[in-house]
């Protein structure tokens, strides 16, 4: 297994997690979990989206997400992304820290952790889940497939579950050659391999038989990674994401009184090096969210704080444990 550690950067890249003035008094729930202030979750579905500034996002470039989505969403200006390349990200958002491994966007065959994970804290807490992957051909699959020019670029390095061993692999052993029911089951596809497929996926959130955590990966197309119908068009593929597929998880039976559907960058733009991963979006819509442009200053690792929060989870991952939670947004 290799040996966790964590990419510091340079000097102070850490100082912005903390705000200990802005932490909520620490609420603790009759099961002895603490809260936080952040309400307790239902069904959360979280749509990742890849390499763009926060200020990219603009009427012209994404105009649903900014005309229909902002104005019913918390919509925050002061967070950041942990690094730089896209794996490094994913693994932080999941885990709480990466390795230099993940930060270089090697396959899991390289950088598989032996770490605990929000995934393996779900399962703990008897908590269904499901990595939705858009174009992955079959469940767990650890290599990339598909081509942008296809528009059906499935990348195994934005798939963080199968990074981590006790979810890969039978017994907590990775095993490229047998994965484990586990991650059979719950590493899965949101359609099949053809142009932008989410067909598995709609139907699921129509039925409501979705995990009570669903983490979304569109394919290189339609997360905003690359431009496949012309020039100008790498924000506007997202934007179409998004526009189809939030009114379907909105209108979900599994959405009710407690729904939260989260839309979330990895990194700020791929080129301009950040000694952080930049100023990327997180932004909120449920019926628990006041909504609003919130400042403050929050990371991914503020970000699975708060799902272990909402979710009620016991104890927090990694640099999650020192990190603001994100709990200014709710009603």
């Amino acid at each position: 297994m290799r040996s966790v550690r964590m990419l510091l950067g340079c000097v102070g890249v850490f100082a912005f997690l903390v705000v200990p003035s802005a932490i909520a008094q620490a609420q603790v729930t009759p099961s002895g979990v603490v809260s936080e202030g952040v309400p307790q979750f239902g069904h959360v579905f979280v749509i990742v989206g890849e390499n763009t500034k926060l200020n990219q996002l603009t009427a012209k470039h994404t105009p649903w997400l900014v005309k229909t989505f902002k104005p019913d969403a918390a919509w925050l200006t002061g967070y950041r992304a942990t690094g730089h390349f896209s794996t490094g990200n994913y693994i932080a958002m999941t885990s709480g820290q990466f390795t230099r491994c993940e930060q270089l966007d090697n396959p899991p065959s390289e950088c598989h952790q032996g770490v605990d994970n929000v995934f393996h804290q779900l399962d703990v807490a008897g908590l269904p889940w499901q990595e939705w992957n858009e174009s992955m051909p079959s469940p767990c699959y650890l290599t990339n497939f598909g081509d942008s020019a296809t528009f059906n670029s499935y990348r195994v390095k934005h798939n963080p579950a199968v990074y981590y061993d006790n979810i890969e692999g039978p017994g907590g052993i990775f095993d490229a050659t047998n994965p484990s029911a586990e991650c059979t089951s719950n590493v899965i596809a949101t359609g099949g391999t053809g142009p932008n497929d989410t067909s598995a996926l709609n139907a699921a959130l129509a039925s409501g038989a979705v995990g009570r955590f669903n983490y979304i990966v569109p394919n290189q197309c339609e997360d905003a990674h690359d431009n496949c119908t012309g020039p100008g068009s790498r924000l506007l593929q997202f934007d179409a994401f998004v526009k189809r597929e939030v009114p379907k998880i909105e209108a979900s039976p599994a959405f009710g009184s407690n729904g939260l559907v989260v839309i979330v960058f990895d990194e700020a733009t791929a080129s301009t090096l950040y000694h952080d991963g930049g100023p990327v979006l997180w932004a909120a819509q449920g019926p628990q969210v006041q909504p609003g442009v919130y400042g403050g200053a929050f990371t991914h690792y503020s970000f699975l704080r708060t799902l272990e929060d909402g979710f009620r989870l016991d104890g927090y991952l990694g640099f999650a444990a020192g990190a603001q939670p994100i709990n200014t947004i709710w009603k």
